[in-house]
């Protein structure tokens, strides 16, 4: 375990810092957001995390994504990015984890504190910025990690910070083996759990990219059922 944590520690030195330098001297957002890929896609390596996906992701659009997923393990945010890039929003804590803490601020991250609505007002400001530029945003309006494949109540905010932009919806479902998501745990109990294993076998499900038109408390309950279904397919590659 020691030495995956240093190999992590030395990817995101790497990686992000020079992602890091790149966007300081003004260089192509893409090249920059290929560094945080290779960190994602190594850190999933390092921890030897096999993602099982149920076809490819779709093209990236011309304009903004906002990724809809649920949300289980720490994880969750190597995985998207490894796939989509951008930013995800995170709940505050992840800032002070070690190495991913470091990994999620030099990538860009947003964090969010839950409980302080100026937090989240801040947040949504942040995510509609991102959105307004063009960047991929990730989420997991769920609010929390939860065991199991039950998707829980969506919060509604990210819809709001994108409405009346031209922003693609993509819905993404995750599957982790039961007993490794992070639940009432410690940040260092849930990264021993999932690094002691020989291999962790994480499903993905990808779902069909799509505007959505309407008031944000309408298109709630689509979203559950799709981010569900998905979820449920993602469970079907990995098995119980």
């Amino acid at each position: 375990m020691a030495l995956r944590g240093a190999g992590v520690a030395a990817l995101t030195a790497a990686c992000l810092g020079a992602a890091e330098v790149h966007a300081r001297v003004g260089g192509d957002p893409s090249v920059a957001d290929d560094y945080v890929r290779r960190w994602a896609r190594g850190t999933l390596r390092l921890c030897n995390v096999r993602v099982r996906q149920d076809g490819q992701p779709p093209p990236p659009p011309p304009h903004a994504r906002l990724v809809v997923a649920n949300h289980r393990s720490a994880l969750d945010i190597p995985i998207l990015l490894s796939r989509f890039g951008g930013a995800v929003l995170s709940k505050a804590e992840l800032a002070d984890w070690p190495l991913l803490g470091t990994g999620a601020k030099k990538a860009g991250c947003i964090f969010v504190d839950r409980e302080d609505p100026r937090s989240g007002a801040k947040a949504m400001r942040a995510i509609r910025t991102r959105l307004q530029a063009g960047t991929t945003v990730s989420v997991f309006p769920e609010g929390t990690t939860f065991a199991g494949d039950e998707v829980r109540p969506l919060n509604r905010g990210a819809l709001v910070a994108a409405r009346g932009l031209e922003v693609e919806f993509l819905c993404v479902g995750i599957a982790h083996p039961a007993g490794t998501e992070f639940i009432e745990e410690g940040f260092d109990e849930h990264v021993a759990n999932f690094a002691s294993r020989r291999r962790l076998d994480v499903g993905l499900a990808f779902g069909r990219p799509h505007r959505i038109t309407g008031r944000p408390a309408e298109l709630v309950p689509k979203l559950q059922d799709e981010l569900q279904a998905l979820v449920d397919r993602a469970r079907a590659i990995v098995g119980g």
